[in-house]
């Protein structure tokens, strides 16, 4: 690396790889020089620092990146990573980089919207304490404020990004320039993760951002201007819609967005409520209200776009993003009085009672019981299949644990079979369980709204379906393709 031009090198010692499993107790059963004690532990990692600093000389930056925690039970912790951190600078590194996590505790290493901002911070100032080579930091530090609170606080030396300059390569740039409000962030919903392994989805669509849709592919994804100008009517003011109406007036075009409600977002509105999400999400939503409003697009709330409406308009064209309302599953006493939906719940809508039971095993349906099981609920949680199908790992396995600790009750492969007014019965195991529950939220996923779409498509000559109109799916296929039918007519 060093003759190939490199600056530095980062020697890998984290999340549970080679390095990392022979400095941690619950991964190294060794009992000679190399396992045992702390410094017996360290030992391997030391031999590897002098063997790289003897081959590339003494001027030359060695860093080593290190899990200041396993978070993990009988794993590497942050006494052992203090007592070992002045072991490897005086066996040759330079700086150290403060990472978390093994394998079974990777949600620690990328950090979603269910963790606070800058959660590794403490582990940094901990190591910074007892060397005098720079240390950094990683993990949600895109807050460009709080980023500089660490730096002045002396916690660290160093700020690692890595999401954030996927979301917005600018990123430092804007910081310099003190243009913080244009910065993209990233939103820590790990959909980057989601598809890594399918290659052809990443030739074909970039590196899956939900928040930059160019990823990859910036030099074919800019809006090119029209040479002639469209009256394009846009029916729904989600996050489909609205990046497509900004897009469309952006390139020169005449756009009239309709929104049902009083408010723009659609379903992303909805999750910005969740408490949780609500730090990370919100900044995605108000950007795209302000970059929406600053490209020219009308807007006309408390609209319902009928074909009669789209008649009338008579536009060139129309783009139909609708969106999607929940399911609610044909059960036994499904339509009863204590049945309600889990976005009814997250609105306010519903006064929630002490026992309840959640019907639904994905995001919506694990997040809605942990947070009222944070109240002091009690929760059952249900689902006719495998806890967690389909969702992306790390949240799944954040997820996981806090319904754990909690004590939410859970039963996977346990379909719904009746709703009583004292509770429910499910399919678990081949037998009829009764669960006490005075209240049952769905979240059982959503359907199309795509009635306006069959209604007009072939009375004008332009008509494109993007969103959830299309398939209930994420914010990430949402904005892509209002970012790609803005860019298309």
């Amino acid at each position: 690396m060093k003759d190939a031009g490199f600056d530095a090198v980062e020697g890998h010692g984290a999340h549970g790889y080679l390095i990392s499993q022979f400095l941690s107790p619950l991964d190294s059963m060794r009992t000679d020089e190399y396992g045992g004690s702390v410094e017996k532990r360290a030992r391997f990692v030391c031999e590897v620092l002098a063997a790289i600093r003897k081959t590339v000389g003494s001027d030359y930056p060695i860093l080593l990146r290190i899990s200041g925690s396993d978070f993990m039970p009988g794993g590497i912790t942050i006494e052992d990573s203090v007592h070992q951190s002045p072991l490897f600078v005086e066996a040759g590194a330079d700086a150290l980089h403060i990472s978390a996590s093994q394998q079974a505790s990777i949600h620690w290493q990328y950090p979603s919207y269910l963790f606070p901002k800058g959660p590794l911070v403490h582990l940094v100032r901990a190591v910074k304490e007892v060397v005098k080579v720079p240390v950094i930091v990683v993990g949600k530090l895109g807050d460009p404020y709080l980023a500089e609170q660490v730096l002045k606080e002396k916690s660290a030396d160093f700020i690692a990004l890595a999401r954030p300059l996927m979301a917005d390569p600018q990123w430092p740039n804007k910081v310099m320039e003190g243009r913080i409000a244009d910065i993209n962030h990233c939103i820590n919903c790990l959909n980057c993760f989601n598809f890594m392994p399918h290659l052809g989805y990443v030739l074909k669509w970039g590196v899956p951002y939900t928040v930059n849709p160019a990823k990859l592919r910036e030099r074919n994804f800019t809006a090119r201007a029209v040479y002639s100008s469209k009256r394009v009517m846009v029916v729904g003011g989600g996050l489909a819609g609205m990046e497509a109406a900004r897009v469309l007036s952006l390139r020169g075009h005449e756009v009239d967005l309709y929104e049902q409600s009083s408010l723009l977002g659609g379903q992303w509105h909805i999750a910005c409520l969740q408490p949780q999400k609500k730090v990370d999400y919100l900044p995605l939503l108000d950007k795209m209200i302000r970059d929406l409003k600053k490209s020219g697009a009308r807007i006309y709330f408390n609209t319902e776009v009928m074909p009669e409406l789209v008649k009338k308009v008579n536009p060139d064209a129309v783009v139909v993003a609708t969106g999607a309302q929940p399911i609610t599953p044909k059960i036994r006493g499904g339509d009863g009085k204590n049945v309600v939906q889990a976005i009814d719940v997250v609105l306010g809508k519903v006064d929630v009672p002490d026992r309840i039971v959640v019907a639904g095993g994905r995001y919506l349906g694990m997040k809605i019981a942990d947070e009222l099981a944070i109240q002091g609920k009690e929760v059952y949680l249900v689902t006719r299949s495998l806890l967690g199908r389909d969702m992306e790992r790390n949240i799944f396995l954040a997820l996981r644990d806090r319904l754990i600790e909690k004590g939410v009750s859970i039963f996977q492969n346990s379909p719904l079979v009746e709703v009583r007014d004292d509770g429910v019965y499910i399919a678990f195991n081949g037998d009829l369980v009764f669960l006490g529950a005075d209240m049952v939220i769905l979240a059982a996923g959503m359907k199309s709204r795509n009635r306006l779409f069959d209604a007009i498509k072939g009375s004008v000559s332009e008509v494109y379906n993007i969103g959830d109109s299309v398939m209930p799916r994420d914010a990430m296929a949402a904005i892509r393709e209002g970012a790609e039918i803005g860019r298309l007519i």
